[in-house]
C-alpha cells in the first residue's frame, strides 16, 4: 500500500518542476488587428451658403367636405385616391327624416294659402257690408288685420317649405370642384353631425410644397421670394417656386414656422404627396470638403472623422462640422486641407488602431479612393 502512494518529498518535487517550466514561458502579447481602409485627402472648395428644407407636395386648396344636416350615412361612392368631377355625388344620408320635414313644410304652405284666401273673402265681405251700414268700421279693421296676418303666415310657410326642400337636397353630398380625394373619415352606417368632415378633397390646380422652417432660417424667407424646389421622385428635377405663405408665429409643438411654396411650372409629373427639397439660400460663402457619407462617424451625437497618420499608419478621431448633405455625400467644414481621412470602415476602427491602405500610397490618394 505504501508503494502506491506518492511520498511527500516526491509531490513537492513535481510541483517545483511545474513552477520552473511555467516561469520559463514568455507571456503571449495580443496581436493588434490591422484593418484595410480607404482614404481621401481633404481638399476644400468654395461653396455658396445653401440650406435644404424637406417638404411634401400638397394642393393649393384642400377642402374638408361635410353634410349640412345631421343623419345616418348610408352610402359613400368614393375612396381615398379617387378622382372626382365637379358636381359628382360623393356620399348620401338616409333621406327619410328630410323627406318627412319637406312633406310637413309643403302641407303647412298649403294651409297658409287657404287661410289667406279665407281672410281675403272675409275682408271683402266686411267692406261691402260697411258700404251698406250693416257693420261698423271696427269690424272692417279686424278683417284687415286678419288679412295681413294671413299674408305674413304665407310668407313664413313659403320660407319653411323652401328650407325643408333644401335640407332634403342636402342629404346628398356633391363635389364643389374637380380634384382628388386625399382622406376619408366616415364610413356607411355612421351617424354624423352637421358639419362633421366626411372626406378631404384636393382640388385640381396649383401645387405647393409645405415645409417647416426652423427658427434660425426664419429671417432668410419672405413672402414672394423666388426659390428652387427639387423633386426626388422626378429624377431630382428642379422646379421654380415662390413663397406664398409664411406663418408669423412658430408652431407650439415643433417650434418651426409653417410655409407654403407655390410651384410655378408644375406639370403632370408632380403628384400629391411627393417628397420635395426646397433650396434655401443663406448668407455668405464657405470652404468645405466633399466627402462620402461612409466617412462620417456619429458618436453620442458628435460628428467625427478618422484621420490617418502616414508616419505611424494609425488613426485618430477629429471633430467635423457637417455643412449640408448632398446627393452623393456631405460637405464637411473644420478639417485642415491636406488631412488624410478614412472614407470606408469607420465603424470598425478604434482610437490609435493601425490600418492598411487599400490604395497604393497616400500621396496618390484621390477623393473616394
Amino acid at each position: 500500500m505504501e508503494s502506491r502512494r506518492m511520498r511527500p518529498w516526491a509531490a513537492l518535487g513535481v510541483l517545483g518542476l511545474i513552477g520552473t517550466l511555467s516561469a520559463c514561458q514568455k507571456p503571449v502579447e495580443p496581436v493588434d488587428e490591422v484593418r484595410p481602409v480607404r482614404t481621401q485627402v481633404i481638399a476644400p472648395q468654395v461653396v455658396s451658403g445653401q440650406a435644404e428644407l424637406t417638404g411634401v407636395v400638397r394642393a393649393r386648396i384642400e377642402s374638408p367636405l361635410s353634410f349640412r344636416i345631421a343623419g345616418k350615412l348610408v352610402e359613400r361612392s368614393v375612396d381615398a385616391g379617387s378622382r372626382v368631377a365637379a358636381g359628382q355625388a360623393l356620399a348620401r344620408l338616409d333621406p327619410a327624416d328630410a323627406s318627412l320635414s319637406a312633406t310637413a313644410a309643403a302641407a303647412a304652405l298649403s294651409a297658409a294659402r287657404t287661410q289667406l284666401a279665407q281672410a281675403k273673402l272675409d275682408h271683402q265681405r266686411a267692406t261691402d257690408l260697411l258700404a251698406k251700414n250693416f257693420v261698423s268700421k271696427a269690424e272692417v279693421d279686424r278683417s284687415q288685420t286678419a288679412l295681413n296676418a294671413a299674408q305674413d303666415m304665407l310668407r313664413q310657410a313659403e320660407a319653411q317649405a323652401k328650407l325643408a326642400g333644401n335640407q332634403a337636397a342636402y342629404s346628398v353630398l356633391h363635389s364643389d370642384a374637380a380634384g382628388v380625394v386625399t382622406q376619408v373619415s366616415a364610413e356607411p352606417g355612421q351617424v354624423l353631425a352637421a358639419g362633421q368632415p366626411v372626406l378631404v378633397l384636393a382640388r385640381d390646380g396649383a401645387r405647393e410644397v409645405e415645409v417647416a422652417v426652423p427658427e434660425n432660417l426664419r429671417g432668410t424667407l419672405k413672402v414672394g421670394q423666388a426659390l428652387q424646389v427639387k423633386l426626388w421622385a422626378v429624377n431630382g428635377k428642379t422646379f421654380s417656386g415662390t413663397v406664398r405663405e409664411l406663418a408669423p408665429a412658430a408652431d407650439a409643438s415643433s417650434r418651426t414656422f409653417p410655409a407654403r411654396v407655390t410651384l410655378a411650372d408644375a406639370d403632370g409629373a408632380v403628384q400629391l404627396g411627393m417628397s420635395a427639397s426646397v433650396l434655401l439660400p443663406t448668407a455668405g460663402k464657405s470652404e468645405a470638403a466633399h466627402l462620402p457619407l461612409t466617412a462620417l462617424l456619429d458618436q453620442n451625437g458628435q460628428k467625427k472623422l478618422w484621420r490617418y497618420d502616414p508616419a505611424s499608419h494609425k488613426v485618430g478621431s477629429i471633430p467635423v462640422k457637417v455643412v449640408s448633405v448632398t446627393d452623393d455625400g456631405f460637405l464637411a467644414d473644420g478639417v485642415a486641407p491636406g488631412t488624410v481621412v478614412v472614407t470606408a470602415g469607420v465603424h470598425l476602427l478604434r482610437e490609435g488602431q493601425t490600418v492598411r491602405l487599400i490604395a497604393s500610397g497616400v500621396a496618390a490618394a484621390k477623393p473616394g479612393v
